[in-house]
């Protein structure tokens, strides 16, 4: 059984396994609660703002464009904004580094991690670090910008050796909490009881996608303060950030390609918009696409286009074999009620609207 039927079949479903399991996830929930407890205590505390988006399940949740959009949102509003990301994979993981900043990125994605990377290329004039050391990374970040008044800990909520001065937790609509169960017996990290009336949660779901509301009441449970965003396909771009229309997909030979955490979700993207594809090479997250093995099997299906998704266009696009014929699909990411959203994450921070 490979991974996404493993997640599929016991973690967003009870099963018998899952049962079985569930002791030692209130085991690792308890050890979860009591590291979260010591490291608060304990917190580096950043002479600046910090706002902390993670997810609470194991995989995906859309928590980088959140990230994307509330960076954007906050520089609109005049605040001088940052985001520091773990830089999952990546070169710099365990080496700080300032990727982005007035001048742009400085870095490829293998260096970065492909999610850091994703976040830097979308931010115009935001400083991006990267390091898992989010104290350390943190501080060479405030030593080039020292006037920066919000911090975005991207991918954070775990990391509680940084106080946060608000919390926003990320759900995928499809997945939600799974079973309700904490690894390994279900898909969450944290008991949802980490969760209360300080946290802001933002669910986000596909277009015409509909949230199941057994879940939700869940959530509402909480005392979170709960807001919906849509992100729905807009256009699509290749490797040099050429910019087209999702009509120029239409009659093409067609294969998607994808290294995330829910391949199923971009088959969705994919699909709501009437495009065909012939075949969908789903590798495991993060994937690093070595040449061999991704030009053969893209390869065989002979593509005239290859769609795949922005945190994995730019590994991709090092193989001279495909790399004119990929394309990234590019989604538009929304909040149902932005300005609400935004009011609420700034009052947390103890700001105002400008």
């Amino acid at each position: 059984m490979n991974l996404n039927n493993l997640i599929r079949t016991h973690l967003l479903k009870h099963s018998a396994l899952s049962y079985a399991l569930y002791p030692v996830g209130l085991l690792y929930a308890t050890l979860q609660k009591s590291c979260r407890r010591y490291y608060s205590g304990r917190a580096y505390h950043a002479p600046c703002k910090v706002i902390s988006i993670g997810n609470i399940v194991s995989g995906g949740s859309g928590k980088t464009p959140l990230t994307i959009a509330l960076a954007n949102m906050l520089q609109e509003k005049g605040l001088r904004v940052a985001v520091s990301h773990r830089g999952y994979k990546g070169e710099f993981e365990h080496k700080p580094t300032l990727i982005n900043d007035s001048q742009g990125l400085h870095y490829a994605a293998e260096q970065t991690g492909d999610e850091a990377w994703m976040i830097a290329s979308a931010l115009k004039g935001i400083p991006v670090v990267v390091g898992r050391n989010r104290k350390e990374a943190i501080r060479l970040l405030l030593k080039s910008y020292p006037a920066t008044e919000v911090v975005i800990m991207d991918d954070a909520l775990q990391h509680v050796q940084v106080h946060r001065d608000v919390e926003i937790v990320s759900f995928a609509a499809e997945t939600g909490i799974g079973n309700g169960f904490v690894l390994p017996a279900g898909y969450l990290r944290e008991s949802l009881q980490t969760l209360n009336e300080h946290t802001i949660a933002v669910v986000s779901r596909k277009q015409n996608q509909v949230v199941r509301a057994k879940w939700m009441q869940d959530l509402l449970k909480t005392g979170s303060k709960v807001f919906g965003a849509c992100s729905e396909p807009h256009e699509c771009v290749d490797a040099k950030a050429n910019v087209y229309p999702l009509t120029s997909l239409i009659g093409k030979r067609l294969v998607l390609v994808s290294g995330i955490a829910h391949p199923d979700s971009f088959e969705s993207s994919v699909k709501a918009v009437g495009l065909v594809y012939s075949r969908h090479y789903a590798y495991p997250d993060h994937y690093a696409f070595p040449q061999a093995q991704v030009l053969k099997d893209l390869n065989s299906e002979m593509p005239e286009l290859i769609l795949c998704t922005q945190k994995d266009i730019m590994k991709l696009a090092r193989h001279a074999g495909i790399a004119t014929r990929l394309r990234a699909l590019v989604l538009d990411y929304h909040f149902d009620k932005p300005e609400e959203f935004l009011k609420v994450v700034l009052s947390s921070v103890g700001k105002e609207l400008r």
